[in-house]
C-alpha cells in the first residue's frame, strides 16, 4: 500500500482511539537524528495538510447538502400547504423531520473528523518548533566543547 492509500484509509477510519494512537505517533521523532526527522517534517506537514483540507471540503459539502435540504423541505411544506405558514412554522416542519436530524448528525460527523484532523497538523507545527529549538540547542552544545 501507498503512502496516499494509507493516509486515505486513516481518513476514513479516524476514531477517537487512533487519532490517540495518531498523535503520538505522528509527533515521535528520533532525538539522535534531528537532521533526518527535519528533512522529513516539511512533507509529513503536507501530508497531514492534505488531508485537513479534504475534512474541511468535506465540512463544507455536508453543510452545502443540509442548507439545500432544508430550503427544498421549506419550499415543499409551503407549497403543500392549504394554510399560510409562518416561517418559524415551517422552521418546525423542517427541524422535526428525521432527515434534517440526519443532515445535522452528518454535519457534526464532518466537523468532529474536521478539527481532529486539525489538531493533528497542529501537533506537526509544534513538532517543528521542538525540532528547530533542538537543533538550535545542540549546535549551541558543540560550540561549547570547540
Amino acid at each position: 500500500m501507498n503512502n496516499a492509500q494509507e493516509l486515505m484509509d486513516i481518513y476514513n477510519d479516524l476514531t477517537w482511539d487512533n487519532y490517540y494512537e495518531l498523535s503520538d505517533a505522528i509527533v515521535k521523532f528520533d532525538k539522535h537524528n534531528i537532521e533526518t526527522e527535519m528533512m522529513r517534517q516539511a512533507s509529513q506537514y503536507s501530508y497531514w495538510q492534505g488531508l485537513c483540507s479534504m475534512a474541511k471540503r468535506d465540512l463544507d459539502y455536508a453543510n452545502l447538502k443540509f442548507t439545500q435540504f432544508v430550503a427544498s423541505t421549506r419550499k415543499n411544506f409551503k407549497k403543500e400547504s392549504s394554510v399560510k405558514l409562518t416561517a418559524k412554522d415551517l422552521d418546525d416542519l423542517v427541524e422535526s423531520t428525521d432527515s434534517y436530524t440526519l443532515y445535522n448528525k452528518s454535519i457534526m460527523d464532518a466537523n468532529y473528523k474536521y478539527t481532529m484532523i486539525k489538531g493533528l497538523v497542529q501537533a506537526l507545527e509544534q513538532k517543528k518548533d521542538m525540532l528547530q529549538q533542538l537543533s538550535a540547542n545542540n549546535r549551541a552544545e558543540t560550540k561549547l566543547y570547540n
